[in-house]
């Protein structure tokens, strides 16, 4: 009887720790890994994320990480914007979170990153537009490119 009570204890206790591996098991099948885009020195990597409700771009060189299209985002993209829509600077709201596309490398020292975003020009319900935008390896934008979407 006691043999009993012991091996049906044993089995009670298990059977928590197997499902909760299971459940771990199938979580970590359907986790999304970053995406790494490596420069050819392989001095510096393009990672982004598309993981959250936002993707997120980093460029880590050494021990510098500089986010990019995170941080004010209006001084970013609203000069480039108001030339693709042929709109006035005052006249583009709300720029939302661009989404990423792609990514090369053109050099040791550059990057080509591609997206897409929507922004709000004369409070209608959004135009959409993609970006092509050439980053440095200090995580400065040197040339941004808008196209209105079709």
């Amino acid at each position: 009887m006691k043999r009993l009570f012991l091996a049906t204890l044993v089995t009670q206790a298990i059977k928590p720790f197997l499902f909760f591996s299971f459940v771990l098991t199938v979580a970590s099948v359907f986790a999304v890994d970053a995406m790494r885009f490596v420069s050819p020195d392989k001095m510096s990597t393009l990672v982004v994320d598309k993981s959250g409700r936002r993707d997120t771009v980093e460029l880590r060189t050494g021990k510098k990480i500089h986010r990019l299209f995170y941080e004010d985002l209006d001084s970013t993209f609203k000069p480039s914007i108001a030339e693709a829509f042929n709109a006035s600077l005052n006249k583009i709201g709300k720029i939302a979170p661009p989404t990423f596309s792609s990514a090369s490398w053109t050099s040791n020292e550059e990057v080509e990153i591609k997206g897409q975003s929507l922004v709000t020009i004369n409070n209608d319900k959004g135009d959409e537009f993609a970006f092509t935008a050439l980053v440095s390896k200090s995580g400065v934008i040197k040339k941004l490119t808008v196209l209105p979407a079709k």
